[in-house]
């Protein structure tokens, strides 16, 4: 497994891009910020504005998709950093922890489809993007510490 793994001293960089990319969403959403600098032109393979556009160039304010991104990639390399001694226990919790987060976010997603409905269930996909590896870490740290301990 450690094949797939980040190396250690990664571990902080990705807690740099998820702290990033949170203020990015921050200063995005909270206080409606769109710097002109960062309007583009980008490449969509979709884009449902005023009328839809498929596989054409749009333009764009690409702040939202940079905090995305950056959360995005922060973590997963969070959740997927070595550890300081890896082996069986340490695969056991994440192979546990792997399944915990698949039915929790599998839950998250129907229940989401069951009882949310227009733009609140595109705000329950956008959380579903993030939940898996959120929970990930939070339950393998967990269990981690519990091991530890």
């Amino acid at each position: 497994m450690d094949n797939f793994l980040f190396p250690k001293k990664l571990k902080v960089l990705g807690y740099i891009f998820i702290f990033t990319g949170l203020i990015f969403a921050l200063i995005r959403f909270n206080f409606g910020i769109k710097p002109d600098f960062l309007y583009g032109d980008v490449f969509a393979f979709i884009s449902l504005y005023v009328e839809p556009k498929y596989f054409e160039i749009v333009r764009n304010q690409l702040l939202e998709e940079i905090s995305g991104v950056f959360i995005l990639i922060g973590l997963l390399i969070s959740a997927f950093v070595k550890e300081k001694i890896e082996g069986d226990k340490i695969n056991n919790i994440r192979l546990k922890t792997f399944f915990i987060s698949t039915y929790i976010t599998a839950f998250f997603l129907l229940i989401s489809l069951i009882f949310s409905f227009g733009i609140a269930f595109i705000y329950m996909i956008i959380i579903n993007t993030y939940l898996f590896l959120i929970l990930y870490i939070l339950i393998f740290r967990y269990f981690y510490i519990k091991l530890q301990n």
